[in-house]
């Protein structure tokens, strides 16, 4: 009878009763058992699962503003952070008179403007009708440049030299005659009888008009040596030049003056550019204008800084700093959200051993920090198990009174709640298989497996009670 009893007490203490918590987790040691054998029986098994979350909003509407042409945002005043607001009420002041002022100087400059394109386009169209005439201008003019030079250089030139050398000869055949002249008189009135007082007129008429052409020759002499040395090669270079510009200019006005018109027209479609650009940026600065002085609230609500991301308001303290007096948004900041009254939601960070208890469905209960005493009945909706974002999100069955987003909670689910269950060590199941003890035999057993507690693993088929799980 006491044997008996002895193995009826080593049997019960074999009876497990496995009870899992976060905070029995951290009191114990997490190394896993290393059992080499274990006697299945069937005993109450729980798994609770404990997780800190945030509230998180379930219908939110983020404030934001994206300027087309004005970029500065400055506050002049914000309501205040958790305030109550109803729909239509203006969240935010900021300044706009830099911009109206902006706007008037665009308006201003909008007929100038108009009135510079209306003159290019004038322009344009005289430039079209009078370039072709230019160019035909042109190519006159080099062809008659080109005639006048070939004359010149084959004819023109050595008729002048001719000329001025054929003067040099009349000069000279002037002189020579008016020599001989005065000679023949002075030898005819020594031979006559005339009187001395008829002689001495015509001998000094004579004298008077051989000195004369004396004179001339010489200064003749004179002339024609510079023009030939000097004045007829100085044409000569000059026409050559004057040919050679004409070649130049020609060249030059084929080259530009298509590129004048061109450049016209360039002119032309960059007036259309900003003419185009300036209107559009005046109707973006009117729209800005719209934006910048009608921040209002969409619905009734409450107003909270910044953005909700996992129940966490992660940048409500920049944005804080930022909705004083002077502060300054950046465009597509949400720098406001405004909460609407309703159904919350909790978002819980979960610890990466802890996802393959947790499935969509399961009930859960959460307790606000702000609040020990209530209890929030709750039901997972969502298992993210993105790695690197482990989380949940539950909804909440409960009205939430003086609960807000952003405020802190314990999440608690039981994941696997059994009143009886075969479970065995989990370092003696291989490949949903355990070695099972049959008449001092050693025998392969393929099982199903259930929850497991990181420890244990319940077997929900494959092995009864009573049996001698062992090691390989």
């Amino acid at each position: 009878m006491q044997k008996k009893l002895k193995i009826l007490t080593f049997s019960l203490l074999l009876i497990p009763a496995f009870v899992f918590s976060e905070e029995k987790d951290k009191s114990k040691d997490n190394s896993p058992p290393t059992p080499s054998e274990h006697v299945t029986t069937a005993a109450p098994f729980t798994i609770t699962v404990e997780l800190d979350g945030f509230f998180s909003p379930t219908k939110e509407h983020q404030i934001s503003l994206t300027p087309e042409a004005w970029p500065d945002m400055t506050i002049v005043k914000a309501m205040e952070h958790g305030q109550k607001v109803n729909k239509g009420d203006k969240l935010v002041t900021l300044e706009t008179k830099k911009l109206e002022e902006a706007i008037e100087q665009a308006e201003k400059a909008a007929p100038a403007a108009s009135l510079a394109h209306e003159i290019l386009e004038s322009e344009l169209g005289s430039l079209e009708k009078s370039t072709p005439m230019l160019i035909e201008n042109t190519k006159r003019s080099k062809s008659v440049a080109d005639e006048q030079w070939e004359y010149y250089n084959k004819i023109g030139h050595g008729e002048a030299k001719r000329a001025t050398e054929l003067s040099l000869h009349f000069a000279q055949q002037s002189y020579d005659y008016s020599k001989e002249e005065y000679e023949q008189l002075l030898k005819m009135y020594e031979a006559d009888d005339l009187t001395e007082e008829t002689e001495e007129i015509i001998l000094k008429r004579a004298k008077n008009s051989f000195e004369r052409a004396s004179e001339s020759l010489r200064l003749s002499k004179m002339r024609i040596d510079r023009e030939l040395k000097i004045t007829l090669p100085e044409q000569l270079a000059a026409n050559k030049s004057l040919h050679e510009m004409a070649q130049i200019t020609h060249a030059d006005a084929m080259i530009n003056l298509p590129r004048a018109l061109q450049q016209k027209q360039f002119a032309l479609k960059k007036a259309r550019l900003d003419r185009t650009k300036a209107s559009e940026k005046l109707d973006q600065m009117k729209q800005d204008l719209k934006k910048i002085g009608g921040v209002t609230a969409p619905v009734n609500g409450t107003l909270f800084y910044g953005i909700c991301k996992a129940g966490k308001w992660i940048t409500s303290a920049a944005i804080a700093k930022k909705l004083i007096p002077g502060g300054k948004l950046a465009p597509h900041e949400v720098f406001i959200t405004v909460v609407e009254s309703g159904p919350l939601e909790l978002i819980a960070t979960v610890p990466e051993g802890k996802l393959a208890n947790l499935n969509e469905g399961i009930d859960a209960t959460i307790v606000p920090i702000s609040n020990p005493s209530l209890k929030l009945n709750a039901k997972i909706e969502k298992v993210n198990r993105t790695p690197g974002a482990f989380s949940l999100t539950s909804s909440i069955q409960n009205d939430t009174p003086n609960i807000l987003p952003g405020m802190a909670a314990k999440l608690k689910v039981v994941a696997a709640n059994y009143e009886k269950a075969i479970t065995v060590p989990n370092n003696l199941i291989e490949d949903e298989s355990v070695w099972v003890m049959v008449n001092e035999e050693k025998i392969n057993k393929k099982i199903k497996t259930g929850p497991s507690n990181g420890k244990v693993t319940v077997i929900l088929e494959g092995l009864g009670e009573g049996e001698k799980v062992v090691s390989k």
